[in-house]
């Protein structure tokens, strides 16, 4: 914000140079982060068990690929818990930004799995079609095991999600996306269950919805993993956080004239600012320090899991 009180705001993605902060880090609700992972483990761990008992009661494709796709969930949530775990580790002097860049792996690595659960779908769906299914028996067992597990799938995302929102971990909104991936797979099974019921082998229903929903999740795995790459790539702010910070700096106006060299970085649910304030001469530099770590708080008040790096300029 320059002196006429206009926002420049020039965004470099480099790590700040000046990188002191304490050892605990600047991470934001860790107790909630971990709950919802082991929320999520044990939900799709139970889920697991359900849909293979299923599936040996049934012999429904759909439930296999189901069951099979629940499997990988659990790998996935086990995945985010260590990535969380080891992301709330304090920083050391081997990583003095912390280790919050583990969520973006475990991201990277979800949006594999999210590939894979697609072509995973898409493969079972086209087997049923040629007639390569084993045969189907109780199929109402099938339909309902199959709509509770969509009910429980759709609740554990909205719940994942919410947390992934509030501690902004880049992990478990990865992981609420699979989960919500999982209730497409579901009613996949479902309608494969129902069609080979009514229409008595006659699938290719079957198989255009089942390969429409693979091809969703497949685009799921695609934002997924764009996401997972501007996160460990140090994607700049949003334009939310960028008003946030023009915000709380023109507050201390006329004492503050503006800021230049924004910079900035994230480290998982965590959020490093640095940037230079146009702080008038006449101030001595005392009042110019104080005035600094005030912005500075201010800043950090307005953006969750945000450490703040001023830097003050005489004008």
């Amino acid at each position: 914000m320059d002196a006429a009180g206009a926002p420049h705001l020039p965004m470099s993605h480099d790590s700040p140079i000046d990188a002191g902060f304490d050892s605990n880090g600047p991470s934001a609700q860790p107790s909630l982060r971990l709950r919802t992972a082991r929320l999520s483990i044990s939900v799709v761990a139970g889920l697991a068990v359900f849909k293979a008992i299923t599936f040996a009661a049934t012999g429904s494709s759909g439930v296999l690929g189901s069951a099979l796709d629940s499997a990988l969930d659990l790998m996935t949530s086990l995945m985010v818990l260590i990535a969380i775990v080891h992301a709330e580790r304090p920083a050391d002097a081997d990583h003095p930004w912390g280790h919050g860049k583990a969520e973006g792996l475990a991201s990277l690595a979800q949006s594999l799995l999210i590939l894979g659960s697609g072509l995973g779908l898409i493969y079972h769906t086209i087997n049923r079609f040629l007639g390569e299914g084993t045969q189907l028996n109780l199929p109402w067992l099938g339909i309902s095991v199959m709509a509770v597990s969509s009910v429980v799938s759709f609740w554990l995302a909205r719940r994942v999600k919410s947390a992934a929102a509030e501690t902004r971990s880049p992990a478990l909104d990865s992981d609420s996306q699979h989960h919500a991936a999982d209730v497409l797979v579901n009613l996949a099974a479902i309608g494969g269950i129902v069609l080979s019921s009514l229409l008595d082998g006659v699938l290719w229903p079957d198989l255009a919805v089942g390969v429409i929903i693979g091809l969703f999740i497949l685009n799921t795995a695609r934002v997924v993993f764009l996401e997972a790459i501007e996160n460990l790539m140090d994607r700049g702010l949003d334009s939310i956080e960028a008003a946030a910070i023009v915000r709380a700096v023109h507050a201390y106006a006329p004492e503050v004239a503006g800021f230049h060299d924004l910079r900035t970085r994230r480290s998982g649910a965590d959020l490093f600012v640095e940037l230079h304030l146009d702080i008038h001469r006449e101030l001595s530099f005392v009042e110019a320090h104080d005035l600094s770590e005030e912005v500075g708080e201010a800043i950090e008040s307005a953006l969750p899991n945000c450490r703040v790096t001023v830097h003050a300029d005489p004008f």
